[in-house]
């Protein structure tokens, strides 16, 4: 089933009302404390009940300086994006676009999101909404807290612990692993000698090939 686009909406929402959203319906059921911008998908005949959600805010500087290292303060990362199961199948991909054309184009440059690989995710979605894809990450730990039952990040405040110290404070070390990279240029895209070819991917997430 499609989305038919005008009985639905995008629009800007507050961080109290995406945070319980992102916390039950993300794969992490966790995200940062802040955000630049929140924005719902709404069906247009229910006012209520929020069906999207695209969380944007800076990634950590490192990440910025991959992406744009003339500027990395204008990038911006898509932090959490989910949905309601079973909503219209491009129900994602309308979310997203409306959600970027919202966001101050004064202020941001270019935007980055992650499909994780350790959760079979390939990134399709973003191949659907005009991300160029820029390659596979170096691999990095995955922490699960099981006593909250959410992924957790090895940074807490300004320290960023090691594998050692995050089992010793009892989280599980799920394995290292990679995440596919996309980038959205809000200006000058042909600039990016990005891979732009159609990907194949495993049931895993890694590329079988390129065409």
């Amino acid at each position: 089933m499609l989305l038919i686009k005008n009985k639905w909406n995008v629009k800007p929402i507050l961080l109290s009302v995406a945070k319980p959203f992102v916390e039950k319906y993300h794969y992490a059921h966790g995200a940062s404390k802040i955000a630049v911008s929140c924005f719902g998908l709404y069906y247009n005949e229910d006012k209520k009940n929020l069906h999207g959600v695209s969380w944007w805010m800076p990634p950590p500087f490192g990440a910025s300086k991959s992406v744009s290292p003339n500027n990395p303060n204008g990038v911006l990362s898509l932090h959490r994006f989910c949905l309601v199961d079973d909503r219209p199948e491009n129900a994602g991909s309308f979310l997203i676009s409306k959600s970027i054309k919202m966001l101050c184009k004064k202020r941001w440059s270019t935007l980055v999101t992650y499909a994780d690989i350790a959760l079979k995710h390939n990134g399709g979605l973003y191949k659907a909404s005009n991300w160029l894809y820029s390659g596979v990450t170096k691999k990095n730990p995955l922490f699960w807290d099981k006593k909250n039952n959410k992924m957790t990040s090895r940074k807490k405040g300004s320290i960023t612990y090691n594998i050692k110290q995050m089992i010793e404070m009892g989280f599980e070390h799920k394995g290292n692993f990679a995440k596919h990279k996309f980038i959205y240029p809000l200006f000058n895209r042909n600039k990016y000698n990005l891979i732009q070819k159609e990907l194949f991917f495993t049931k895993k997430g890694n590329i079988i090939n390129a065409k």
